[in-house]
């Protein structure tokens, strides 16, 4: 049985990996089908937060910082800022998934929202603290609403296509 578990946890971690690495290639498409006045949203920290609240032992501290700090490279962001702040919005939320597990639903989703503003406004402020380009508040708010709005259809995803459920308090993980 533990055997069993130890092998859906690294199918569950790989595919993780899979699906990071799929909307980081996404995303450096040229396709075109994002506009100035409506921004992408970010799949990669609404994934890696939905599957953090659900089995946190698949998304180990080292995936989210290698991810993140990939994707800062690709995207041209200052090395490591937004990874230490999504690591800092993650391990806060790992620390508190014990109350989260009896949450219901649109508490987590409120949970995620405040997590995405508060990343984005201290995102803001390290910029403008250190005299960065940056958009407009306007986008960054937007983009902040769109990245909470698709939370859940990647909450329902996880759940229904990947078999990622919540795990209860009474259920054990592996470490």
């Amino acid at each position: 049985m533990g055997d069993q578990a130890s092998r859906q946890l690294w199918i569950h971690r790989g595919l993780y990996i899979l699906l990071a690495m799929m909307i980081m290639s996404y995303k450096l498409m040229p396709l075109g089908f994002s506009s100035a006045l409506f921004p992408a949203p970010d799949l990669l920290l609404a994934l890696t937060f939905a599957w953090l609240v659900r089995q946190p032992d698949v998304v180990p501290v080292a995936f989210i910082v290698s991810v993140f700090l990939l994707a800062d490279f690709l995207f041209l962001r200052p090395p490591g800022l937004w990874t230490v702040l999504v690591l800092l919005g993650t391990e806060t939320i790992r620390r508190r998934r014990a109350q989260m597990t009896e949450m219901p639903f649109l508490l987590e989703c409120a949970t995620f929202a405040v997590m995405v503003f508060a990343l984005l406004v201290i995102n803001r402020i390290v910029h403008w603290g250190l005299l960065l380009d940056q958009s407009t508040l306007g986008l960054t708010l937007t983009h902040g609403i769109v990245t909470v709005l698709c939370y859940p259809i990647i909450v329902a995803l996880s759940k229904f296509a990947f078999g990622l459920h919540r795990l209860r308090p009474t259920e054990s993980e592996i470490n």
